[in-house]
């Protein structure tokens, strides 16, 4: 009987200690704040569609004035250099190559109708040529490094935005969002086969932070990091943005910040959920 009374004694001593264990526990957590970290990172490139198409398009029609076409010295798939004879008038005049091009139609019957062309040449010089919409205008500029995928994923070559438009598209008809759109122009690095169907990523070097993890007190932008369990207060640089602050200075990236700033003060235990 003695035994089982010190047994017992032990056991409601353990419980105890454990219930007092487990109300420290729950206290400990009722006095820490649970926050939610946000990761500092730049803006995922932008995605623009586009396709490749010659630089240069030659067209040859029919001039009556010189005479009948006599020759006509290259076939439909040649590749031919500047300044190669494409066709012979019967009087002894000729028609060249403007540049290092593909003969891509020949038209016999266009010998007898001016208003048909008898040949059609592009270059062999490729650029790819895509649009932009009113949004995304901005952050697309001149002599910006750009990777070009193509749309079956077979490889990635670098390359170039060689042009913008200045002047908008008209919305298409049968657009019903009526979004303006820009026309612009990208070289690739590597010649890529005239009609491929690709697509630019477009870097952002812009970090963005959520309006709720800044907090500005007399004209000094803060944000909070987490250390040993507690909330640390760091200055930053930044700009506000359309529904984000445009960081400057003041982090690294892949470095972690709370994203709820409002209820966080300097030093409070936080729990990160």
């Amino acid at each position: 009987m003695k035994k089982f009374l010190i047994g017992l004694g032990v056991v409601l001593i353990a419980g105890a200690g454990f219930f007092v264990y487990q109300s420290a526990q729950v206290k400990a957590k009722a006095d820490t704040a649970p926050v939610e970290l946000y990761k500092v990172a730049k803006q995922t490139p932008l995605h623009l569609k586009g396709q490749v198409q010659p630089l240069k398009k030659q067209t040859v029609l029919v001039d009556p004035e010189k005479g009948p076409v006599q020759t006509i010295h290259v076939n439909q798939g040649d590749h031919v250099v500047k300044d190669t004879v494409l066709v012979t008038y019967r009087w002894g005049e000729k028609v060249r190559a403007a540049y290092d091009s593909v003969v891509t139609s020949i038209n016999e019957d266009a010998k007898n109708d001016p208003q048909q062309a008898l040949m059609v040449l592009k270059s062999e010089e490729s650029a790819i040529k895509g649009t932009v919409t009113e949004y995304d205008r901005s952050k697309v500029a001149l002599e910006q490094p750009v990777e070009i995928q193509y749309a079956n994923n077979e490889r990635t070559v670098t390359g170039k935005i060689t042009n913008i438009a200045e002047i908008n598209n008209e919305p298409a008809k049968e657009d019903k969002s009526n979004l303006v759109t820009y026309d612009f122009t990208a070289v690739p690095d590597e010649p890529i086969q005239v009609g491929y169907s690709v697509e630019l990523l477009i870097p952002r070097n812009e970090i963005h932070l959520p309006l709720k993890s800044v907090i500005e007190e007399e004209g000094t932008h803060y944000v909070y990091t987490v250390k040993s369990g507690k909330a640390e207060k760091q200055a930053v640089i930044c700009e506000t943005g359309n529904g984000f602050y445009v960081l400057r200075e003041g982090l690294d990236e892949d470095q972690k910040i709370i994203k709820d700033a409002s209820d966080i003060k300097d030093g409070m235990d936080v729990t990160v959920q």
